[in-house]
This record gives structure tokens, C-alpha cells and sequence, in this order.
């Protein structure tokens, strides 16, 4: 009976040693799964096709499928980095994030299997990878929202899986990431505000103000006392004892001005229907917006350069940023809605001086030739010329132009150069497809309008002196008796940059300048729900075949 029982439990043993002899090996169930006979050859875990189809199957090959994730303090640093996301304006639960913490409380309970180490190990690659994509590119392909939208993708790594090799085996995610976040000032303030608003929101927002008659300095009314609190919440009032709250006073006027500037409104002083319109958006929509510019930012500003020009198109403002630091500004007029100014990236190479204007092959047959059909003489009246196909100067009187139409238009009409010219007396060019440019104008007036979208697309700016100087950066030539000269000859002049920049036509709704001033802009083109939208959508995973 007692040799029985012996031979029973050898069995046994053997028969359990067999079976832990045929379970597969973490790197065999691994390989399975990285490298899978179906699924088209995808990478699944959980049922759904991971974000990285090529950099994951390509790093845990070249570890001969060992897991990646074996040290504690990596994994920790990866799951606060996810966590950290929402800081970005970006969500966490795009990330794998609850599975990852799902299987690690699991592992804290009981030990994993072969199938649940490597399930985690490849959630978290995945996921560092994911994380570092949207960080590096965005998480949204901006020209699939829009199509006038010409800025080329972020380059990458050229050698992503020896960087995650580095990086785990330093033990330095957290410094990584950081580097593949933008390295610009305004990014940095705009994740600070967005910070602060949230906090401010969780306290219950702004103070409300309510619409009303038109407040000016020196005026009593009620309503003053709710716009105090509002102005001293978001920044633009000090705390300060007042004689009487509902006085219009002195400091109440500056408060508001500063205001209405970083709302990009006519810094008059007085609370009129506009400024009470913008003290009235919520601070959720406030939130929302600095959420989709810091995803308009991730797009462009990954390594700025040492020296280049930022055109804020929502902004109306054409800035240069040299070191790191603001060194010139200039308001600026913008295309108009449907004739939208692009969004690219371009280099400017050169100025010209006393320019010509060669018509767009659309303003000649949409505008001009239905007016030189009413008026014959509209060309000498405006300093224009015709000419034909190879530049020839044609005798308008000449032209029958009630035989032409769009269609058949075979004419360049170009406008001469002098204070009349719709270019001003100067362009600064930046070869583009758009054939798009900042100039001058004659119609210097509205650049003191609000709202200053009134152009087909090309970019006109009210400091064109200051601009060409700055870019010159030659004081002792490049100067006003120098501009003069030129100018009075009368002669259009091409003047080579000494060294070509770099220019962005952006689109930001919400920006920060240098001193921290928190800005919101109109959404002259409606761009903004879309994005929003986009952004409020989880990452869209494949599900497995």
C-alpha cells in the first residue's frame, strides 16, 4: 500500500513536470503575439490592433522578444507621465492607461502569468510610444480638419527603438518625454494657465457680469461692482480698497484696457457691448481653447529657430522672435473668411521696393473686367496696364472687353508702382505656392479697425518700415534716408535679406506673450469646433479582424 501510494505521487510529479515542460516561455508567448500567424500579421493585445505597428515589432525582435518592463521605477515613471497628459491639454485614458493599472493592481494580488506580463509589457511600449507621438506631431493630422493647412509634419527619431532601448535601460522616461515636448515659451505659459483655469474652474469660475448700458470712465453704476470682481479674478485688477465700487475710477479704466487687449479688442477703456461679450464666456470655453491651441502648438512648435517671424493670423499681428525674445511686432491685415490666409511655413528671402502688382488671374476676370466693361477707363483710373501673354504692353482702348469673360481671358493686367499701388511701397517675399506675401497697403486706415480680415489672403502690415529695418539689421544703411531714396527714384528695387528667415502663418485662438498676458482671440475662420471636437474624442484603436 505504501510502495502504491509512492508510485502515485512519482506520477504525479512526472505528470507535472511534463506539463510545466510544454507551458510556452515569456518570450515564446511573446513572439506569438508580436509576430502572429493571423490578423494580417498585426500586432493585438485585447482584442484591439496596437498604435505601433512597426517600431514595437521591430524593438522586441532586436531584444529577442524579452520583455521590456521589468524595472518598477520605469513603470511608475511611464503610468505619472500618462497621468501628466491631461496637463498637456491631452487625455490619459488614450494611453492604455486603465489596462496598464488594471494588470498592475493584479500583479499586487497574484503573479502575473507569461500572458499578462506580456500583455503589459506591450501596453506600455505602446503607449510610450503613442504618448510620445502626440507629443512630438499632435494627436490629430491637421490637414485632415482643414485643408489650407500646409505645415509639414514634425520629423521624428531616425532611430526610435535605440532611443526606447536608452531610455528604459537609464531609467530616464520622464526627462525623455520632456524633450519631445515643444521647446517654446508660449507652450510652457499656455500648460500654466490651462493649469490655473482648471483650478479656478473647480472653484466655481469667474464672477458674472451682465450686459447692460455702455460704461464709461467717471460713471456710478451697480454693474461695476460684478465687473470689479471679474477683472480681479482673471488677473487684470489688483486688490485695492476703493472709496466707492461702483465709481468708474482710474484704475478701473487701466484694468479694463488691459483687457480688452489681450482679447485683442479696441483698448478704449470704455465696457462697451463687445468687451461685456467676451467677459461673458465661460471659463469652460476658455479652457476648451487653450486646450486646442496647445494641440495647434505641438504642430509647429517642437524646435523653433534662433530667428524667425510668427504671423498670428486669428491675431492679426506679425511678430519676430530672435533669441528667444520678442524684438518686433507689427498689427496686421489678414485674408477675409473664404479668402483665407493659409497656414504654412515658409522662408523669406527678399524685399522689394516700389513694387509692381501683377492681378490674380481671379481679381482680373471676378473684379476688374466687370468694371472696365461699365468703364473703359477704370485701368487709367486705377494706374494699371494690360498686357498680353508675353508681357507686352497692350492699348486698352484697343480691347473689346465685353468679348471676354473667365473663360476666355488671355490679358495680365498689372498695377504700376507708386502710393497708389494695392501693394504699398514695399513686399517682403517668401516664394510659396500660394503666392502668398506681407506687403504694404495705401489703405492705412484699417489697421485701426477691430477686427482686420480684409484681404484675399496675402498679409498686409502697418509697420513696413520697422519690419524691413529689423530685418536688415544694418542701422547705419538701413535707415529712413536710405528707404527715401529709394522711394523717390521711383524704381522697383529687389533687396536680398542678408540672411533668409524663417516665417509661420499660424492660426492660435489663445496665446501667451512674454510678460505671461493670457490672450484670446475670435475665431475669424471657425476653425476651432472642429479641432475641439477632434480633440474630445478618444484615439480611435483598430479592432482585430
Amino acid at each position: 500500500m505504501k510502495n502504491h501510494f509512492y508510485l502515485t505521487l512519482l506520477l504525479c510529479l512526472v505528470s507535472y513536470g511534463m506539463l510545466k515542460a510544454q507551458e510556452p516561455t515569456i518570450e515564446e508567448v511573446m513572439e506569438s503575439i508580436v509576430l502572429p500567424e493571423d490578423s494580417q500579421g498585426a500586432v493585438v493585445v485585447n482584442g484591439i490592433e496596437l498604435f505601433s505597428q512597426t517600431e514595437l515589432p521591430r524593438f522586441y525582435i532586436n531584444r529577442d522578444f524579452e520583455p521590456a518592463w521589468t524595472n518598477h521605477k520605469n513603470k511608475m515613471d511611464l503610468i505619472e507621465s500618462i497621468e501628466s497628459a491631461y496637463d498637456e491639454g491631452l487625455d490619459p485614458k488614450d494611453y492604455h492607461l486603465e489596462q496598464i493599472q488594471n494588470l498592475m493592481e493584479k500583479s499586487k494580488k497574484s503573479k502575473l502569468s507569461h500572458t499578462d506580463l506580456v500583455v503589459i509589457d506591450l501596453l506600455m511600449t505602446d503607449a510610450l510610444i503613442l504618448y510620445t507621438s502626440h507629443l512630438f506631431e499632435g494627436k490629430l493630422e491637421q490637414s485632415d480638419l482643414r485643408k489650407k493647412w500646409d505645415v509639414k509634419r514634425n520629423q521624428g527619431p531616425s532611430n526610435p527603438d535605440s532611443l526606447l532601448t536608452a531610455t528604459l535601460h537609464n531609467r530616464n522616461i520622464k526627462p525623455i518625454l520632456e524633450q519631445f515636448k515643444p521647446n517654446n515659451y508660449m507652450y510652457k505659459l499656455m500648460k500654466f494657465h490651462l493649469k490655473k483655469l482648471r483650478a479656478e474652474a473647480e472653484k466655481g469660475g469667474w464672477p458674472e457680469v451682465s450686459e447692460g448700458e455702455t460704461l464709461k470712465p467717471g460713471d456710478s453704476d451697480q454693474r461695476i461692482i460684478a465687473i470689479r470682481k471679474f477683472l480681479i479674478a482673471v488677473g487684470d485688477l489688483k486688490v485695492k480698497a476703493v472709496d466707492n465700487e461702483e465709481v468708474f475710477d482710474k484704475e478701473l479704466e487701466d484694468a479694463v484696457k488691459k483687457f480688452q487687449r489681450r482679447h485683442k479688442l479696441t483698448d478704449d477703456g470704455i465696457i462697451g457691448k463687445g468687451t461685456i461679450e467676451q467677459m461673458k464666456v465661460p471659463i469652460e470655453d476658455r479652457i476648451d481653447m487653450l486646450v486646442l491651441n496647445l494641440e495647434r502648438a505641438r504642430w509647429i512648435f517642437q524646435q523653433p529657430d534662433d530667428d524667425f517671424l510668427l504671423v498670428n493670423i486669428a491675431g492679426f499681428e506679425v511678430i519676430r522672435i530672435t533669441n528667444k525674445k520678442e524684438v518686433f511686432d507689427s498689427r496686421v491685415i489678414v485674408g477675409k473668411y473664404h479668402k483665407e490666409t493659409p497656414v504654412f511655413k515658409g522662408v523669406m528671402k527678399y524685399i522689394v521696393m516700389n513694387p509692381t502688382w501683377t492681378l490674380p488671374y481671379s481679381i482680373a476676370t471676378h473684379e476688374t473686367l466687370p468694371r472696365l466693361k461699365k468703364d473703359p477707363g477704370y485701368l487709367a483710373a486705377k494706374h494699371m496696364e494690360v498686357m498680353d501673354r508675353n508681357g507686352k504692353v497692350l492699348n486698352p482702348t484697343t480691347i473689346d472687353w465685353s468679348e471676354y469673360s473667365a473663360g476666355n481671358f488671355p490679358f495680365i493686367i498689372r498695377q504700376k508702382a507708386g502710393p497708389w499701388n494695392a501693394l504699398g511701397e514695399v513686399k517682403f517675399i517668401f516664394p510659396n505656392k500660394y503666392a502668398v506675401y506681407l506687403h504694404d497697403t495705401p489703405s492705412r486706415g484699417l489697421f485701426n479697425r477691430q477686427d482686420r480680415a480684409f484681404s484675399h489672403g496675402c498679409i498686409r502690415t502697418e509697420d513696413k518700415w520697422g519690419l524691413l529695418m529689423s530685418l536688415m539689421d544694418d542701422p547705419e544703411v538701413w535707415n529712413m534716408d536710405k528707404i527715401n531714396e529709394i522711394l523717390e527714384s521711383g524704381k522697383t528695387t529687389t533687396i536680398n535679406l542678408p540672411k533668409p528667415i524663417n516665417i509661420y502663418l499660424i492660426y492660435f485662438t489663445a496665446a501667451v506673450d512674454q510678460e505671461n498676458n493670457l490672450m484670446f482671440m475670435k475665431d475669424i475662420y471657425k476653425r476651432d469646433k472642429a479641432v475641439l471636437n477632434a480633440m474630445n474624442k478618444p484615439f480611435e484603436f483598430k479592432e482585430a479582424k
